[in-house]
């Protein structure tokens, strides 16, 4: 795939070397490689590989990806007229290939590759499984109700080691923390609260009989770690009931 910076040189043109597809509701689409290589619940990994001159399956980028050009000297893609994302409006790119280099491209491209150069081709994609719906980006926070504001707070710091971020004053206590990946957690404190049963929060932990030995030396009650779908779980509260879960993934 050229990168996006070649939208700008006479390559960008529009010279389709070949006919369009179908029509949209003809059109059978392939894999975005020629080999996977690695497969969880956060990523896919494929190989792409084609002899000068051959093409690719038509295929589409449901999800962001990210391709890291390995060899070859020049390739292209041609788009589909409903293809989005980074490639959006385009018909027809094509570049040198720089081995090495990594293009980051949003989800939506509906494309087809080709190597139109004299040595063989060999890129990997990497697809991002968090699937981005236009215009909607990652949690930035999620609320929680707490009966006492100054006893949750020692929780949230000296327990879970959440940082305290500046808070405007809105004349009810609370705070603003910040987890270890960059989601917040704000506090809100409510009196009457009474934690409800079976909504919680979920960490990963990469050690379960460590960190569970960790939260019981502080103190905390959690509950011994149980197998589910070949992940470890267990649950704990914070002083005002809500719910947490640690949760070790099943190895890759």
């Amino acid at each position: 795939m050229p990168a996006p910076e070649d939208r700008a040189t006479e390559d960008s043109a529009p010279r389709d070397p070949a006919p369009r597809d179908p029509a949209p509701d003809e059109r059978v689409f392939g894999d975005i490689g020629t080999r996977k290589l690695f497969d969880n619940d956060q990523m896919s990994v494929w190989e792409l590989r084609l002899d000068p001159g051959q093409t690719s399956d038509l295929h589409r980028h449901d999800r962001d990806y990210v391709m890291v050009q390995i060899a070859g000297d020049r390739v292209a893609a041609r788009f589909e007229p409903d293809t989005g994302g980074t490639f959006a409006g385009h018909d027809y790119l094509e570049g040198e290939v720089s081995p090495g280099a990594v293009v980051f491209a949003r989800a939506g491209g509906i494309e087809t590759a080709i190597n139109v150069g004299d040595q063989p081709f060999h890129e990997v994609v990497v697809e991002m499984k968090s699937r981005r719906l236009p215009g909607l980006l990652p949690v930035q926070h999620i609320s929680l109700s707490v009966d006492d504001h100054d006893r949750a707070i020692g929780f949230y710091t000296d327990v879970l080691g959440f940082e305290v971020l500046p808070r405007p004053d809105f004349g009810i206590a609370g705070s603003w923390l910040v987890t270890g990946n960059g989601i917040q957690i704000h506090l809100i404190e409510d009196e009457g609260f009474v934690a409800p049963a079976g909504p919680h929060i979920a960490f990963e932990t990469t050690d379960m009989a460590a960190e569970v030995a960790r939260l019981r030396g502080l103190g905390v009650e959690v509950g011994d770690p149980f197998e589910l779908n070949g992940s470890l779980q267990t649950f704990f509260n914070d002083p005002a009931g809500n719910q947490f879960e640690l949760n070790q993934p099943r190895p890759s």
